[in-house]
């Protein structure tokens, strides 16, 4: 997996140099425009970039790129408490944020999930991973948290299959899958509570094989139902696990330094999409997002 980190501080740069540089294959640079011309030279699996940064700031990196067509997942860094920087980058298409201080295992189990999009679809089939009912778009997973790449990979195919889905659209609907298909696995299939992750990150051990180790444990599944007409598409998530208290989740917008793993996917989620819908036990959630072309034509 290559990875572009953009920071100015030397400190975080060599850090993260250390922690990463035997799991990714890690390119670094210390300001905008530095980044701007490595990124012009070569392609990323992920972009990790501070926000603020001499020459070219975070944000103007990030716009300069999307106005070059490079649409490279990005996660931002910022050392401001001001929730606004991060609202304004999510709607530039970023998938997190991370406030500093932060934890670089805190980090990695965001990283994590963007590795294996080239696993071949066929072989999840041949082994029971995934189950589609028909014509219908109904799936059956047998989830690993390791191969949630495929699984969005395998889900965005089919919204492509109408004729108004944009690539705006499935850059909002992917973040949205990445933070709710995600939580259905590690706290539906996989038990695993949000003091445990929390314990688990900060003693820097390795969440995956945790969650994945669960998911096979408990021998449970994540069912998806995705529906499409012409004003947007809706997708429902469901998983086999007891549920929870969604109205217990801390509120990242009222104190976002106050919780670093607890409520970040649903509050990034409701970034992306018109409405977001939990049932009363917490163990599904329906999500609508309206056609980016009928949204520019309103």
């Amino acid at each position: 997996m290559k990875i572009l980190f953009v920071d100015d501080e030397d400190t975080i740069r060599e850090l993260f140099w250390e922690y990463f540089k035997d799991e990714f294959d890690v390119t670094m640079a210390s300001d905008g425009l530095e980044a701007l011309a490595i990124t012009n030279q070569n392609t990323f699996d992920l972009i990790i970039s501070d926000i603020s940064l001499p020459k070219l700031n975070g944000i103007q990196f990030i716009q300069k790129l999307r106005a070059d067509g490079n649409q490279t997942p990005f996660l931002v860094i910022t050392g401001d408490s001001d929730i606004q920087i991060a609202i304004d980058v999510f709607r530039m298409g970023a998938v997190d944020f991370f406030l500093k201080p932060f934890r670089m295992e805190a980090l990695r189990s965001r990283i994590k999930k963007f590795e294996n999009a080239d696993i071949d679809l066929t072989l999840l089939f041949n082994s029971g991973e995934i189950i589609q009912f028909s014509s219908d778009c109904k799936i059956k997973l047998r989830p690993q948290i390791k191969k949630l790449n495929s699984y969005i990979a395998f889900i965005v195919k089919q919204i492509l299959n109408s004729p108004l889905a944009t690539h705006e659209d499935l850059i909002s609907i992917k973040i949205v899958l990445y933070e709710l298909l995600a939580n259905a696995i590690e706290h539906g299939v996989a038990g695993v509570s949000y003091a445990e992750k929390q314990e688990c990150l900060e003693a820097n051990e390795d969440y995956f094989k945790l969650v994945d180790s669960r998911c096979v444990e408990n021998n449970s599944s994540v069912f998806v139902e995705i529906s499409m007409d012409d004003v947007g598409v809706t997708i429902v998530i469901r998983d086999e696990g007891n549920g929870f208290a969604v109205n217990q989740i801390p509120n990242p917008i009222l104190n976002p330094a106050a919780n670093l793993v607890s409520g970040r996917g649903i509050f990034l989620a409701k970034m992306n999409i018109d409405s977001i819908v939990y049932n009363e036990k917490g163990n599904e959630v329906r999500f609508f997002k309206t056609w980016y072309k009928l949204m520019q034509t309103n």
